[in-house]
């Protein structure tokens, strides 16, 4: 061995390597890069937030230009499976342009911009097999485009060459129109790609587009310090697969809860007033009535805000953190969750159950939204974790290359200032509406006319009869003609139901004086007996006769809903207690029973003999080792016109394997 060898020094940065050794050290580094995005927005986010930067930059570079407006324009093609985005910002100079793609490269300030890494640009490039791009100003124009990067990426029998940029004539007449500024067009499909396919969103006008893309990507900006600044238009254009363009455009700003929710109030604006009402000697509680049976209330949260929020567990290290980071914060607190799905299914009209907005904490840096929705961990009331959006915002931090996760500190003060936050709007919940399982009125008012057509047209859509020739004699038919929608429906649809004696038994005492309940009833079971008992054409409802027992029953406690889901959030928020309830009277029985409930069917024909009153369908069984019994009105109906499919639905809805 040649010890002399090692007293020489060398720079191991020198690249000082044969081309090999070069290319295989700059796969390893870009399959490490690609390692950290897996979310199916993130080829979105990292171009828009490109853009977003390039315009802001020309802004503050050249301050001459005095009409100048900061533009991107974006193409989502459904029917072409890919996304396009020009910008009228900076541009790249010529050197910048040769290397921005490769790993670890940047030419951004880190204190100005929202990324710095230098991995965006090379998870397009090397992520996807398909990229065309354009570039002018700064005394250079080039258009261009890279090819099987991907392919190349997962290569490792060395049959794919290594891609190279090419020059080639794009076609955009945007970005021939523009003075300076940037082009990409990202072509979808492959292997390891995500997304595939953009009809996976299920959005296919840019009305839903531009609430996936103002939630999940930067286009959605948020401003820490909530000031007016020149802001940054967009424009959207979404072709769907049969080749029908939609056209949306608006400013890039997050779309906060607030904005898109009607009866939703500033919790400032509230305390305003209640600030005038106290100046004039009035009674601080008689706020004005549009300050109540609201959908929802929001704050947003300063440093020191953040510091006085009702929670025990700020420390010094907290408070310094908050300083160090200027730590913002926005909360929206809704009166249910159901508020998310209707937002989601009918405003947005998103894949059923997606949620684009829902209860959870939402991190964001240098005016960037960044990862999935983290959990606020509540110990107690956890029903409002769910309820509760809150946006957290950080100058200046340090998230990890996928623009994923922050430092351990960082994510636990945000579910720190999570936490005070929820307290702090739980504590007005009583100016919000209560949930009743109805589903959600979050749009905005419409006028009677308007009204009174959606009605006709729900009535044609959700006809509500009972068909079984042995009840509501002579004429077959009950007054109600619609499925119900409300919890007040819902109560009118029981009511006929006992009038008509297709339920029987229960005795309606009154409406609750104790306001946390909505009623008494008692059980009278009294002859004649046939009235009870169970007989499959005739009194299907009804008990076995080995059940019988007469009955005049102590006063219990009797809710209604439209949805079971409703009740069981105030059990979680312990605004009502299981053991309370003997009765829940319900249109539809929602899905978060499954969380924490055993439910017995009492439709289905296996279980009849547990049934121990004429007319209850369903038995919750509680994690304590309580029970009480449900009528859901839906599944009772079904029973009532269609017995055989009936029994199937409920052996396979409620049978345990």
């Amino acid at each position: 061995m040649n010890l002399t060898s090692f007293n020489n020094s060398w720079d191991p940065l020198d690249g000082n390597m044969d081309q090999e050794m070069i290319s295989a050290s700059a796969k390893r580094s870009i399959i490490n890069i690609l390692k950290s995005y897996v979310g199916t927005f993130d080829p979105f986010a990292e171009l828009i937030q490109n853009a977003l930067d390039a315009v802001d930059k020309r802004a503050d570079l050249f301050t001459s230009e005095t009409d100048y407006k900061k533009n991107i324009w974006l193409e989502i093609n459904i029917k072409q499976n890919s996304f396009t985005i020009v910008d009228n910002g900076i541009g790249f100079k010529e050197q910048e342009f040769k290397s921005f793609m490769a790993p670890s490269i940047s030419f951004k300030d880190s204190k100005k911009s929202r990324g710095n890494k230098g991995v965006g640009a090379t998870y397009i490039a090397y992520g996807f097999n398909q990229l065309e791009l354009g570039t002018k100003g700064n005394d250079f124009e080039f258009t261009g485009e890279i090819k099987d990067g991907r392919n190349w990426v997962d290569d490792f029998e060395g049959k794919v060459a290594r891609p190279k940029i090419k020059s080639k004539s794009i076609n955009n007449q945007l970005f021939e129109s523009i003075d300076r500024g940037t082009f990409f067009s990202l072509k979808f499909g492959g292997v390891n790609t995500r997304p595939k396919d953009l009809s996976w969103y299920q959005a296919t006008t840019a009305e839903q587009w531009r609430y996936l893309l103002l939630t999940k990507t930067p286009l959605g900006s948020v401003n820490y310090e909530f000031t007016q600044e020149q802001k940054i238009h967009f424009y959207l254009k979404v072709i769907d697969v049969n080749g029908l363009e939609t056209n949306f455009n608006d400013f890039a700003s997050y779309q906060y809860p607030h904005t898109l929710i009607n009866a939703s109030k500033n919790l400032s604006e509230i305390r305003t007033e209640q600030e005038k009402l106290l100046a004039q000697g009035a009674d601080v509680s008689k706020i004005s009535r549009r300050y109540s049976n609201l959908n929802g209330i929001y704050d947003i949260f300063t440093p020191e805000k953040i510091k006085k929020l009702p929670t025990n567990q700020i420390d010094n290290h907290h408070r310094e953190l908050i300083d160090t980071y200027s730590v913002h914060a926005y909360g929206y607190f809704c009166y249910s969750t159901k508020v998310w799905d209707t937002l989601n299914d009918d405003v947005a009209k998103l894949r059923k159950g997606f949620r684009f907005l829902k209860g959870g904490i939402q991190l964001a840096n240098n005016t960037m939204v960044q990862g999935d929705l983290l959990v606020i961990p509540l110990t107690q009331n956890i029903g409002y974790q769910n309820q509760t959006h809150v946006v957290i915002h950080f100058k200046n931090a340090d998230p990890d290359l996928g623009r994923k996760g922050f430092q351990p500190e960082l994510k636990e003060l945000s579910e720190v200032i999570a936490v005070g936050i929820v307290n702090s709007l739980k504590s007005w919940r009583h100016i919000l509406q209560q949930d009743k399982g109805n589903k959600p009125d979050i749009e905005r008012e419409a006028n009677l006319y308007d009204w009174v057509k959606r009605e006709e047209e729900f009535e044609l859509t959700h006809p509500l009869s009972i068909t079984n020739p042995n009840f509501f004699n002579p004429v077959n038919e009950i007054s109600i003609s619609s499925e119900p929608q409300t919890e007040q429906d819902t109560i009118v649809l029981f009511s006929q139901l006992l009038a008509g004696g297709v339920i029987r038994g229960i005795k309606l005492l009154s409406t609750s004086q104790y306001k946390q309940y909505d009623g008494l009833y008692k059980f009278i079971v009294s002859p004649p007996i046939e009235n009870h008992l169970y007989d499959k054409e005739i009194n299907p409802l009804g008990i076995i006769i080995e059940n019988f027992r007469e009955v005049i029953s102590k006063p219990r406690v009797l809710e209604y809903k439209y949805s079971m889901d409703a009740l069981i959030h105030e059990f979680e928020n312990h605004e009502k207690q299981e053991k309370d309830v003997s009765l829940a009277i319900v249109w539809e029985i929602g899905d978060e029973w499954h969380r924490n409930y055993e439910v017995m069917s009492l439709l289905d024909d296996q279980n009849l003999h547990h049934r121990q009153f004429h007319g209850i369908t369903h038995t919750f069984h509680t994690p304590s080792g309580g029970r009480f019994d449900a009528i859901i009105l839906k599944e009772l109906i079904q029973y009532l016109n269609e017995p055989i499919q009936s029994q199937l639905d409920q052996e396979n809805k409620y049978s345990v394997d």
